[in-house]
């Protein structure tokens, strides 16, 4: 069946049909992430149906996040947004992964310096101390969602490097120095996206973000203190909760 064309003699309706063209378009790399769609007019002529048709059809790919309108500019693709359940331990990469896409981790520095009084107060330790400062840029098709920010006790882990970091990813590298996440804590907060960080993920300083706190534990030791600046419409979180 051509494009533009519908097959009339299907139970499915021309809206869901036409719903489903649209996606497949999301879907295919055709319409791009940010990019503007054809206005309902131009849908309606494209296609030879009612704006009622492709009315419905655009409202259900708004509903489902696969499009945003904005008032005044027209509709365009929603950015990538992925579900994460906080219900159990998860990670960014293997969310990604679950959903058939790569990710990228730019390492954008990679220290050792003193702790100082609001990071030792963090991961319960002396501010003379010494942790590894690690500072990560996270992408996916070529779209940055997050810098993040890890406060790692160098005394738990002294044989940690970047170059096992960016291979393996710190977790894993963590794990292969005898440090195991097992549980963490996380607090959640609306925030603005300051200048350093809008101009990593080429975004407006002020734009919308989710400021994320983690802190992990390997038992009842504080083995990180990780600070995530997450896009706002990139990942939406559930937390599921059981009596």
């Amino acid at each position: 069946m051509d494009d533009l064309n519908f097959d009339r003699t299907k139970p499915l309706s021309l809206y869901y049909q036409l719903k489903e063209k649209l996606l497949q378009k999301i879907q295919n790399g055709e319409w791009k992430n940010g990019q503007k769609i054809p206005s309902e007019t131009e849908l309606c002529t494209l296609y030879k149906i009612s704006r009622i048709t492709v009315r419905k059809a655009i409202e259900e790919l708004v509903h489902e996040g696969y499009l945003v309108r904005f008032q005044g500019k027209g509709t365009f693709v929603a950015s990538i947004s992925f579900e994460q359940k906080l219900s159990k331990f998860y990670s960014f990469s293997e969310a990604l992964l679950q959903k058939g896409k790569k990710e990228h981790v730019k390492m954008l520095s990679f220290t050792v310096e003193q702790a100082g009084d609001a990071i030792a107060e963090r991961l319960s330790m002396g501010k003379n101390e010494k942790i590894f400062r690690i500072l990560r840029l996270r992408s996916v098709d070529e779209t940055a969602y997050a810098v993040e920010t890890s406060y790692i006790p160098h005394s738990l882990c002294p044989r940690l490097n970047e170059k096992d970091t960016i291979g393996k990813g710190l977790y894993n590298s963590m794990r292969g120095l005898g440090v195991n996440p097992q549980r963490i804590i996380e607090k959640f907060r609306a925030d603005a996206i300051h200048p350093y960080e809008a101009k990593q993920m080429k975004l407006k300083a002020g734009q919308p973000i989710i400021h994320i706190e983690r802190t992990t534990f390997d038992g009842p030791r504080i083995i990180e203190y990780c600070v995530s600046i997450v896009r706002g419409d990139f990942f939406t979180y559930t937390v599921e909760m059981k009596s």
